[in-house]
């Protein structure tokens, strides 16, 4: 079996959780080094809530699991070593290629109800193709599609495609 394992989000929000988990240890620790009678629950909530968002954007990974003998792809999704999804993916019959499809999306801000943000991006959805029809794989960025792209085609010969 051949695995490719991924982070679920980029490389600067993983920076950025490492640095949130810093910036709540030292908040800790400068809390608790204060000589103020103030409410020091306050301070470790905050740390903690910190703490629970580094975790979460360092620690969210997913794997494809190729088996050489079947033809399934098992993709998985963890967190801090835990598996949280499992799903198991048919290649089709006759299957002669990777289709990859870029769509042109339109998202908005998770605190749309302060501050009003919509912004577009490009998703790209990856198919295993055979004339029988498609099957689904993931959708994901650009630079992640051609890694798997290449991962797959390394392990079962399929050249791949891009569809605007």
């Amino acid at each position: 079996m051949k695995k490719y394992s991924y982070n679920l989000f980029p490389k600067p929000f993983i920076i950025l959780g490492y640095i949130l988990i810093f910036l709540a240890i030292a908040a800790v620790l400068i809390s608790l080094n204060s000589t103020k009678n103030e409410n020091h629950f306050n301070y470790f909530t905050a740390s903690f809530a910190m703490m629970i968002i580094g975790l979460i954007m360092i620690s969210f990974k997913s794997k494809l699991i190729v088996d050489d003998k079947s033809s399934f792809i098992l993709k998985e999704s963890s967190f801090l070593s835990m598996t949280l999804s499992k799903e198991k993916i048919r290649i089709p019959h006759n299957c002669n290629r990777i289709l990859i499809k870029q769509k042109n999306k339109r998202g908005t801000g998770y605190y749309r109800f302060i501050l009003p943000v919509t912004y577009n991006f490009k998703s790209f959805d990856m198919f295993f193709y055979s004339e029988t029809g498609m099957v689904r794989l993931i959708n994901t960025d650009y630079k992640r599609a051609i890694k798997i792209a290449e991962f797959l085609k390394s392990n079962f010969e399929l050249e791949y495609i891009f569809e605007k």
